[in-house]
């Protein structure tokens, strides 16, 4: 299926594929092992997060999404989903994605860490 990855240490957007629900751990890689689906857009794309980001040791970066008000850390994924929850091909484009993103960088990521904790 086709997917988004969000990667905050290029601060870019782009296209790939995710064939299995494992896949989903390899590319927000960092050591993901639980994910959490923290953000539905319309058309029922769903962004997939590493449920454990503020617990790693490397921080990369960060992101913030209009009407959130916290940060997202580490590389998400969007991927798409039917009325029944399926996941499918996404429809959002990368373009429009990385137009609504602040980024932010390791710094702010690890000063909201500090914050939380």
């Amino acid at each position: 299926m086709k997917a988004l990855k969000i990667d905050v240490t290029s601060k870019t957007v782009t296209t790939v594929e995710i064939n299995d629900y494992k896949e989903i751990y390899q590319q927000i890689g960092n050591g993901c092992e639980i994910f959490c689906c923290p953000v539905e857009f319309e058309g029922l794309d769903t962004l997939y997060a590493d449920d454990e980001s503020l617990l790693r040791s490397n921080l990369e970066g960060c992101f913030i999404l209009p009407n959130w008000s916290i940060p997202i850390v580490g590389n998400a994924i969007v991927l798409g989903a039917d009325d029944e929850g399926e996941s499918q091909d996404v429809k959002m484009s990368a373009d429009w994605l990385e137009s609504q993103i602040t980024w932010g960088n390791k710094e702010v990521a690890e000063q909201y860490r500090s914050e939380i904790f």
